[in-house]
């Protein structure tokens, strides 16, 4: 079982891998970390036109419906507490509470993240997981 992070899921998208997804959960945040990442590509940094922008949310849709999605809600203690002990953002820490609570593994393409996991988790990046589909 696999917790996936913003980055990775909105990675394994883009390589049109969407079907790991049947095998994890995320956080309900991740959705919308992945829209403002599209929205970033598209409105800031202009890496990709209107079009391709409103195709990769339509695909982002199903992709979010497909996973299992967590809330933090009840574990913001200790959310918080895993944060700073780890130098992390809430953001990070809330997915590797997740995947510690679930005893799965955290993939994330974020190397902080991995680097600071990897104390508590299995890590592998959407490129590893890429790999070990294919």
């Amino acid at each position: 079982m696999y917790v996936f992070d913003a980055s990775s899921i909105l990675n394994l998208t883009k390589r049109g891998l969407a079907k790991i997804f049947m095998n994890g959960s995320t956080l309900n945040l991740a959705y919308y970390e992945s829209l403002n990442a599209v929205w970033k590509e598209f409105a800031l940094l202009k890496r990709i036109d209107e079009e391709t922008a409103l195709e990769y949310v339509r695909v982002l849709d199903m992709v979010f419906e497909a996973l299992e999605k967590e809330d933090i809600e009840g574990y913001e203690m200790d959310i918080f507490r895993l944060a700073s002990n780890e130098g992390l953002t809430v953001y990070d820490a809330s997915y590797l509470f997740l995947a510690i609570r679930r005893r799965s593994t955290l993939v994330t393409d974020d190397d902080e993240l991995q680097d600071k996991a990897s104390k508590y988790v299995k890590v592998m990046s959407s490129a590893q997981i890429a790999e070990n589909s294919g």
